[in-house]
């Protein structure tokens, strides 16, 4: 039920109300004010008889009194009058005419109690009231009652009993109730045309305003306020309209300004711009939080677990693992795994990563041969972060609702992720230029630079654990000739042949640096002189067997070894070096392509810098 509807009935159900009892409220006011009439009529009348009466007894006339008492009637016209003596009266004077002794109980208890009594009877045609009234001897005032009768002070000597018809009155009060009725109706609709003529408007426009206020509350802005008749709502309706206006203005603004910052355009928009709104700058907040996050982190690493700890915290992710896959540099590595890869995508090319869309499982089966957990889901998305570098997100999943859920996430995931982009190329690039400034370009292998920072850092830490090194210094023999005969070209193959043979030849343990031109510093962790040696002499001899390619010709070359053990030799690394040197020098003056370990003789009628 509208309020309007409320109001109407509100309003009949008082007038109602008002109209019953205003008519209950003079009924019985003319009813009381008829009866009083009657009585005050009565009275009078009685007073009259009374006064009558006495008059009869001085003049001696009360023999004539009947005459007197049916005139008194017939004038005030009244249906019955009587009189009734008091057993006083009637011992002294007897019954009198008529027998004028009491009639019924009325004129009884009149007697007794010395009060006015009246009883009113009404039937559907006529209304009677009947009305008993004492006469009360008193000894003051003329003429002297106690002159005439043997009565006391205050003893009732009579009653005056009538019976009057106050049918014409009940006539008169029902016809004045009609026309109050009457008039009140027509007041009654007249205050509904006038409500309804001036407070219609205002309930229209309120109405409409209801309406407005609801579609605005479901999302739809476009809806204006309608229907005013007069000047005051029409001044209200056409300001709210201009701000309704104004809002659906600025909120599809808002709207689409702020959903261009997300990337994931995939999720479903609400009905309510400001939901949208909302949603949208919740992500942003969240997005921007990590962002500042990331921007801080230290190394590409800590950027790597925040976006793991984002995938298993906010999207609750349990079984997932992230691969870095750097083309420049043709090296892929897990940088993040929730119980380990299921794949072979460290060994083999990637399915996601070569289509460069999103391989699901659950849509086809066995979409990649790589993956290897039965029983379960997965779903591999890959997120370019720069032209060389790729980062593959690999969700496994059991059953359909958590795959449905991981597939629905994939955009919001990529938010995160194209916001970390920056963050990690800054510190991928950083990771690059400090390989760079510590890498051999040409070899791949470490530089003296690399080794400064090491000797600084880990000896110390190698020393106080009791890591031992065995130390090879190598280089090309007649290397110059190579450079003379068929050019630089040639001599940078031949050190590129040089490094591949070394790192084929040593553990990943072990570290090779290119010391300088055509040497090169090999540190053996944990070996043995006698493994040293042979290490030396495995690079040598497989060196010797590689062919050197210049131009159409093809020739052979040699290399000297030589080789040092710390801290056996010294405690100082740069001691066992400079012995690893001078073995080299040994082996150069011995004929080259040999191998010599430092013998503490070397030392002799030689100096060795403390700088060393």
């Amino acid at each position: 039920m509208e309020s309007r509807q409320k109001v109407i009935i509100a309003l009949v159900i008082i007038f109602s109300i008002f109209f019953v009892l205003m008519i209950i409220s003079t009924t019985l006011n003319f009813r009381e004010y008829g009866i009083k009439t009657a009585e005050n009529k009565a009275s009078l009348t009685a007073e009259i008889v009374k006064i009558g009466l006495t008059s009869h007894m001085v003049n001696g006339i009360m023999g004539q009194r009947d005459y007197f008492l049916n005139q008194i009637g017939s004038v005030e016209k009244i249906s019955e009058l009587w009189i009734a003596r008091s057993p006083t009266v009637i011992e002294q004077y007897g019954e009198g005419h008529n027998n004028e002794t009491p009639r019924d109980r009325i004129d009884t208890e009149v007697l007794k109690s010395g009060l006015t009594k009246s009883l009113t009877t009404e039937t559907a045609s006529k209304s009677i009231i009947r009305v008993s009234i004492p006469f009360v001897a008193t000894e003051y005032g003329t003429p002297n009652c106690m002159a005439c009768h043997k009565a006391k002070e205050g003893e009732v000597l009579g009653v005056v009993s009538m019976v009057m018809d106050i049918t014409e009155i009940r006539t008169s009060s029902l016809r004045t109730v009609l026309y109050n009725m009457a008039i009140t109706i027509l007041t009654i609709i007249f205050v509904f045309i006038v409500i309804n003529r001036f407070i219609k408007p205002f309930v229209n426009i309120f109405y409409s305003f209801r309406d407005v206020l609801q579609s605005a509350y479901n999302g739809d802005y476009s809806v204006r306020i309608k229907g005013y008749q007069n000047k005051e709502s029409e001044t209200v309706a056409e300001m709210l309209n201009t701000m309704l206006e104004k809002l659906q203005h600025t909120f599809e603004e808002l709207d689409k300004k702020v959903y261009i910052f997300i990337k994931n355009k995939n999720y479903v928009k609400e009905p309510d711009p400001l939901i949208n709104i909302n949603t949208t700058i919740e992500r942003l907040s969240d997005i921007y939080k990590f962002k500042q996050t990331i921007e801080n982190d230290k190394n590409l690493e800590d950027i790597y677990k925040r976006i793991a700890s984002v995938l298993k915290d906010h999207f609750k992710l349990d079984d997932f693992t992230m691969t870095e896959i750097d083309t420049m540099n043709k090296v892929k590595k897990t940088v993040y795994t929730i119980n380990g890869c299921h794949c072979g995508i460290l060994e083999n090319e990637c399915r996601a990563d070569r289509i460069q869309s999103s391989v699901d499982s659950s849509i086809f089966k066995n979409s990649c041969e790589l993956y290897k957990l039965e029983d379960t889901e997965y779903i591999c998305t890959p997120y370019t972060i720069s032209n060389d570098l790729t980062l593959v997100l690999t969700i496994t999943t059991k059953g359909v609702e958590k795959t449905e859920y991981a597939r629905t996430i994939t955009s919001d995931i990529e938010d995160y992720i194209t916001t970390a982009r920056p963050a990690i190329m800054s510190k991928k690039l950083m990771q690059t230029l400090n390989k760079m400034a510590r890498v051999d370009q040409l070899t791949d292998m470490y530089n003296r630079k690399f080794l400064d920072e090491f000797v600084d850092i880990s000896v110390p830490q190698a020393i106080r654990a009791g890591t031992s090194f065995g130390v090879m210094m190598i280089d090309i023999d007649y290397f110059k000739m190579i450079n003379d005969n068929y050019g630089h070209d040639v001599g940078d193959e031949a050190i590129r042949i040089v490094s591949r043979v070394i790192k084929k030849s040593i553990r990943k343990a072990d570290m090779a640096i290119r010391y300088g031109g055509e040497e090169f510093l090999v540190l053996l962790h944990n070996c043995e002189e006698e493994n040293i040696i042979k290490i030396a002499q495995t690079i040598r001899t497989e060196f010797s067997r590689q062919k050197i390619h210049a131009n159409e010709d093809t020739f052979f070359k040699t290399l000297s070894v030589g080789c040092s053990s710390f801290p056996k030799d010294s405690d100082s690394i740069w001691k066992c070096i400079k012995f690893a040197d001078m073995s080299l020098y040994q082996a150069k003056e011995g004929g080259r392509n040999k191998v010599v370990m430092f013998k503490k003789e070397m030392l002799d009628n030689t100096e060795v810098g403390e700088s060393y």
